[in-house]
């Protein structure tokens, strides 16, 4: 499964050039105040992690995977495991680059507000990877991806509608009652949907043909 994982990796590394690009001009976006750099970070991380399925499905990787020991629930577990631990240095990176961008900004550091937003941003990730993934491996990287924007954008619109029927300042108030202790409840959130998003994909991952 070490194998898995590196492999992942290494796809991650010949795209990063790509997403330094991409990070610069969100870096003057930064500094000009329209753009939050603990959103940023983890979500380029998520465009990277996605890009390796879809380097699988065009080099036809699948096939030859599900040959080796334990193929099939190791692909989906390195999968995970290599999206927590990218999810985990970006995060790293983006809490340093926050901190710098304030101080420079203002000279004053508001760390708390650097750290909700962060915490914020990675649960975001946590919900996009724990639907995505299950897609992908079920229809694969394009298809998935559609997919998702669908659901997504279908989700928002019907809770745009059902919001204007029913009144939402019991859950906007627990949403807000969470923010004082979302270091302890947002990896908790994080790993109950992530182990029931493994588990879905696993089950979805034995079961196809390829």
């Amino acid at each position: 499964m070490l194998g898995l994982i590196k492999k992942d990796f290494l796809i991650i590394k010949a795209n990063s050039k790509q997403m330094l690009i991409i990070f610069a001009i969100y870096l003057i976006l930064i500094f000009q105040g329209t753009m939050d750099i603990t959103f940023v970070v983890p979500l380029i991380g998520i465009m990277l992690f996605i890009s390796t399925f879809s380097y699988d499905d065009f080099n036809n990787w699948n096939p030859y995977a599900v040959t080796l020991p334990d193929g099939r629930k190791n692909v989906v577990k390195a999968k995970y495991i290599s999206s927590v631990i990218l999810t985990v240095i970006l995060s790293i990176v983006a809490l340093a680059f926050g901190v710098g961008v304030a101080y420079i900004k203002s000279n004053s550091i508001n760390i708390e507000e650097i750290l909700s937003s962060l915490m914020g941003t990675v649960l975001s990730s946590v919900i996009i990877i724990s639907l995505l993934y299950p897609i992908v491996f079920k229809f694969g990287a394009t298809n998935g991806r559609i997919i998702l924007f669908v659901v997504v954008f279908g989700a928002a619109g019907i809770g745009a509608l059902v919001a204007q029927f029913i009144d939402m300042t019991p859950i906007i108030n627990m949403i807000n009652g969470l923010d004082s202790c979302s270091l302890i409840a947002i990896p908790i959130i994080s790993i109950i949907l992530l182990g029931i998003s493994y588990l879905i994909s696993n089950k979805i991952y034995q079961n196809k043909e390829f």
